[in-house]
C-alpha cells in the first residue's frame, strides 16, 4: 500500500500558503513604514522650507525698511542743501545790490568832491581822481569779500550733504553686512 501523499502535500501546501501570506503581511507592514517615513519627511522639509521662506519675507521686509529710511533721509538732505542753497543765492544777490548802491554812493562822493575842489584845479581833480579809484577798489574789495563768503559757506553746505549721505549709505550698508555672510 502505498503512503497517502495527500494529507502532506496538502500541509505542505497549507504551510507554504501561511509563510507566503505572512511575508506578505511583513512587505505590507515595511511598504506602510516606508511610506509613513516618506511622508513624515516630506513634511518635515515643507516645515523647513516654510521656515525658510519666511525667513527671507522677514529678511527682505526689514531690507526694504532700511532702504525707505535711507531714502527718506537722503530726500532730507537734498531739501536741506537746496534750502540752503537758496538762501545764499538771495544773499549773494543782497551782496551784489550791496555793492551796486556802495560803488554809486563812493561815484557820487567823487563827483560832489570834484565839484567842491575847483579852487585849485590841479590838486583838487588829483584828489577826485583818487577818490573815485578808491572808491571802485573799496566797492571791489567788498564784493570780493562777499562772494569769498559765499563761496566758503557754499562748500560748507556741500560738505554737510555729503557727509549726511555717507552716514546715510553707512546707515544703510552697516547692518545688511552681517546677514549678508550668513548663508540665509
Amino acid at each position: 500500500m502505498l503512503p497517502d501523499l495527500k494529507t502532506p502535500l496538502l500541509w505542505v501546501l497549507g504551510l507554504g500558503l501561511v509563510a507566503a501570506l505572512a511575508t506578505a503581511g511583513v512587505e505590507r507592514t515595511r511598504t506602510a513604514d516606508a511610506r509613513t517615513d516618506l511622508a513624515e519627511e516630506q513634511r518635515d522639509r515643507a516645515t523647513d522650507n516654510t521656515r525658510r521662506a519666511l525667513a527671507a519675507l522677514e529678511d527682505l521686509q526689514r531690507v526694504l525698511a532700511i532702504q525707505a529710511a535711507h531714502a527718506k533721509a537722503q530726500n532730507e538732505n537734498v531739501d536741506a542743501y537746496e534750502k540752503k542753497l537758496a538762501v545764499l543765492d538771495g544773499r549773494r544777490r543782497a551782496a551784489a545790490g550791496d555793492a551796486e548802491r556802495m560803488r554809486q554812493q563812493f561815484a557820487a562822493f567823487a563827483a560832489r568832491d570834484r565839484d567842491q575842489t575847483t579852487s585849485d584845479p590841479a590838486t583838487c581833480q588829483r584828489v577826485a581822481d583818487r577818490s573815485a579809484v578808491l572808491a571802485g577798489v573799496a566797492a571791489r574789495g567788498r564784493e570780493l569779500l562777499e562772494r569769498g563768503r559765499l563761496v566758503v559757506e557754499q562748500r560748507d553746505a556741500e560738505v554737510e550733504v555729503l557727509l549726511h549721505v555717507v552716514g546715510n549709505d553707512r546707515a544703510l550698508v552697516g547692518p545688511m553686512a552681517p546677514s549678508l555672510g550668513s548663508g540665509n
